[in-house]
């Protein structure tokens, strides 16, 4: 309220004089009752709520308008003059004036209550207000902080949109490059097969420059097998693509770079093939395997070149390969013709038996044969062939006609046996489907063809001369006296648990002997043939023969017959045990070393 409102107040409403005194007092005891109530308060703590004063509100900064202006009133009413009193907040040293006016009026009282009340009210508020000021502060930065969040997330959301944007533009880039990338491959590879094609044209005259180069080691060059590669592809993509432009000519032009190739390669090999015959060694077998092996180190390359290429179906190179392969066997074979003959002819001095010989020479020409298919491999890349077949057979053909005449020959039995058992040795071992190395049994078939022919011949001698020896031997057998008589004698002194005592009964010991010597050395049916032939022959000899001189030699004897009868009956015995394989000796007598000859037809 302002001081022209209170002086307002105070010219209408003037307090009398007899009314102050009670309104001090009035207040005074307001302000006692209030002490009191907030003492009681106090003492009764949080059990009892405090009770509003009704005077309480004279005091309370929430007077209304209504009460001060009744107040105002009634003060002016008693007022006795209309005279103003000083203002109340002169009485506050903080508006200076340390001045403090007696109220006089009751305009002045009321003023100066409304001041004090306006006082209290504002220290009551301050905090709140305060409060209020910063919690309208924080409202304002919060508002303010929204309305940023707002503009943040309508920010967010453009980002948003921009990033959904950008990403689906990012993904069709990221497709547009994968096609492109596929095109770009493409139009690569396309590129590399132009390339390639371009190539396979323009190394046409490289190739044919380099094929016709002049000199006689232009096989010897790095670049010769990969330049006929290159030929062949070349020829192989022009056969492939016949529809294109000059097809037929390039085609023609590569073709004869590849038979000019394996021409130069034919004609290196057999100019090799020839110097290495002129300087062939017959003496010194070793050195000319080393020499030979020494060459194969260069051809090797262009002739397993050459081989591969003959295994396809080009004409050429077939024949070309045929070519270098006569001139590789008609090389080796200047080498054995002369080495091989020489070769049996120092082993056949240096034994002299039969069975010694045969067996050395089959040791060296099988050791040749695998020598040769060792040096065939070193060259070709390969074991076997045709060709290495026929050289072979040639090597041994020397052989067989070498063996075979001393085995026609032949008319000992022993000697044959020898022999057979000889050939035994080196025939063709049991098959098996282990893998061989080059020079093995599997390798050596010409060598166990020849020795399975020759041991035929020889097992064919052999039955012969063992027929021929039991006509001879047993059969033709004819007791003389002397023996009738060590027989007579031995039959009158003879065991029944030894009946090879002393003395045996000739044809049953060369029975024993024949089947000795043939056991084991043809086939189980012709040695069961044989062995029933000679001891047919015994027994017949024995029981005709043999009992007739028994008898003749006692004539006149009692016991004649008897004698003749034990005779035939106790060499017969032995006979049948003669016949057996494993039988040898009897009573100390070997027969297993005795030597039968006849003079029969050979």
């Amino acid at each position: 309220m302002t001081s022209v409102q209170h002086e307002e107040w105070e010219q209408r409403f003037v307090v009398p004089e007899t009314m102050r005194t009670g309104l001090a007092q009035l207040q005074e005891a307001s302000l006692q009752v209030a002490a009191q109530m907030q003492s009681l308060n106090s003492q009764r703590g949080s059990e009892l709520a405090p009770r509003a004063n009704p005077l309480m509100h004279y005091g309370s900064p929430k007077l209304s308008a209504r009460r001060n202006a009744s107040l105002l009133t009634l003060a002016r009413a008693a007022s006795p003059s209309p005279r103003l009193a000083p203002r109340a907040d002169t009485l506050d040293p903080a508006y200076g004036s340390p001045e403090i006016t007696a109220i006089e009026t009751t305009a002045q009282f009321l003023e100066w209550y409304a001041h004090v009340e306006g006082r209290l009210a504002a220290d009551q508020d301050a905090e709140s207000l305060a409060f209020a000021s910063h919690l309208h502060t924080r409202l304002d930065e919060c508002t303010r902080m929204e309305e940023t969040v707002n503009k943040v997330e309508a920010a967010l959301d453009t980002l948003r949109g921009d990033y959904e944007r950008v990403g689906e533009r990012t993904g069709g880039v990221r497709m547009a490059c994968g096609v492109l990338q596929t095109r770009q491959g493409r139009l690569a590879q396309m590129a590399g097969e132009i390339n390639e094609r371009l190539d396979v044209y323009g190394s046409l005259g490289p190739i044919t420059q380099f094929f016709n180069a002049p000199g006689d080691s232009v096989c010897m060059d790095p670049e010769f097998l990969p330049s006929l590669e290159r030929a062949e592809r070349a020829l192989e993509f022009i056969e492939a693509h016949k529809d294109a432009r000059d097809s037929e000519l390039y085609a023609m032009r590569f073709a004869q770079c590849r038979s000019r190739a394996l021409t130069l390669i034919k004609m290196h090999a057999q100019r090799e093939f020839r110097r290495l015959g002129a300087q062939s060694n017959t003496n010194s077998a070793s050195s000319e395997h080393v020499r030979v092996r020494a060459a194969a180190t260069r051809l090797r390359p262009l002739l397993m070149a050459l081989q591969q290429r003959g295994t396809e179906i080009h004409t050429n190179a077939v024949q070309v390969l045929a070519d270098v392969e006569a001139s590789y066997f008609q090389m080796r074979r200047i080498w054995l013709h002369a080495h091989v003959p020489q070769s049996l002819q120092s082993i056949e001095k240096e034994h002299t038996d039969e069975a010694a010989v045969l067996r050395d020479w089959c040791a060296f020409v099988m050791g040749v044969c695998a020598d040769e298919g060792r040096l065939y491999a070193e060259f070709f890349g390969i074991s076997s062939g045709k060709g290495l077949r026929a050289h072979e057979d040639m090597v041994m053909h020397v052989f067989y006609e070498q063996v075979r005449p001393r085995i026609i020959r032949e008319a000992q039995v022993d000697v044959l046996a020898a022999l057979c058992l000889t050939l035994l040795a080196y025939q063709r071992p049991n098959e098996s489907n282990e893998p061989v190395e080059p020079g093995e049994p599997g390798e050596l078939e010409a060598f166990y063809a020849v020795v399975g022919a020759v041991l035929e011949d020889a097992q064919q001698r052999l039955a012969f001369r063992a027929q021929a020896f039991v006509r001879g031997e047993i059969t033709g057998y004819r007791m003389s006296a002397d023996d009738a008589q060590a027989a007579v004698q031995w039959i009158r002194s003879v065991d029944s648990d030894d009946l090879a005592d002393h003395w045996e009964y000739p044809p049953v010991q060369r029975l024993r002997w024949l089947v000795a010597q043939i056991s084991g050395c043809v086939d189980t049916e012709v040695q069961h043939g044989l062995t029933d032939e000679a001891l047919a022959a015994c027994k017949q000899s024995i029981a005709t023969h043999g009992a007739r001189t028994v008898r003749d030699s006692v004539r006149g004897d009692a016991d004649a017959e008897q004698l003749a009868h034990q005779f035939v009956t106790c060499t017969m015995t032995l006979a049948d045990q003669a016949a057996e394989p494993d039988q040898t000796h009897y009573g100390g007598l070997n027969t297993g070393s005795a030597r039968f000859s006849c003079d029969l037809p050979v």
